[in-house]
């Protein structure tokens, strides 16, 4: 079982910010050193949050079983990322156009798809990171 300060933990955490630091990076500047703001700035995203969703949660589908509520909900919004990646490498506008209401600053006209899979997809991280946050502190027997 993860605990609130293991390492797996805390680099979990560290992942997940950093994917999210890329993510407001590619949204705020036009052009990333590295990873630029298009399809790098995505792929970036996705990799870092693949990571710390790997090293933080998916650890933790051996011990509580692979039909825990917990397990069940990352997984299924793992799928959805995995949508979101491949929506916005491929430009599908279908599945990405809800998503255009929730950019910060912006007009729906004026952003692209992968920019909005990259917004998609940093949400999904914070709903998975939330829910990992709150069931590690949760499942964590307090020391009194």
């Amino acid at each position: 079982m993860v605990g609130p300060f293991d390492a797996s933990f805390l680099t979990g955490v560290v992942l997940v910010v950093l994917a999210l630091g890329v993510a407001y990076g590619a949204m705020a500047v036009p052009d990333l050193p590295i990873v630029g703001s298009g399809r790098g700035a995505l792929l970036a995203v996705a990799v870092l949050g693949m990571a710390g969703c790997s090293v933080g949660g998916l650890s933790q589908a051996p011990v509580l079983g692979w039909s825990h509520p917990y397990i069940v909900v990352g997984s299924v919004l793992g799928v959805f990322a995995l949508v979101v990646i491949a929506s916005g490498l491929l430009e599908w506008d279908l599945v990405l156009r809800p998503v255009a209401q929730l950019v910060p600053g912006r007009f729906a006209a004026d952003v692209s798809a992968v920019q909005l899979a990259i917004v998609a997809l940093a949400g999904v991280i914070v709903m998975k990171a939330l829910i990992g946050v709150v069931h590690t502190l949760l499942a964590t027997p307090s020391k009194v």
